[in-house]
């Protein structure tokens, strides 16, 4: 180095902003949850064969788009409950 540059001090060690550290592990931890939500998700969607019947495919399908059971319930014309029987259901036969 020549000039200026050769009479400032040299950096040692790592960066010590709070902000960045802070940003990288939230970043980490959305990547791993990602990872998680999009594993759990393809081994649902190996199993949607398993479900039975035009009602535990719709519903299934339903929760794969994020809808809520009272969602399902009231686009189904059925209560919360039914639904949740078929998910229920749905999860046996999946877990066999």
């Amino acid at each position: 180095m020549y000039g200026i540059e050769a009479t400032l001090s040299k950096a040692s060690g790592g960066t010590s902003d709070p902000v960045f550290t802070e940003v990288q592990r939230r970043m980490y931890l959305s990547n791993k949850r990602s990872r998680e939500y999009e594993y759990k998700i393809t081994e649902v969607q190996k199993r949607i064969p398993l479900a039975n019947g035009y009602r535990g495919i719709e519903v299934l399908h339903r929760l794969l788009n994020g809808n809520s059971m009272r969602a399902i319930g009231k686009h189904m014309k059925l209560s919360s409950t039914t639904i949740f029987r078929v998910r229920n259901d749905i999860l046996k036969q999946m877990m066999k």
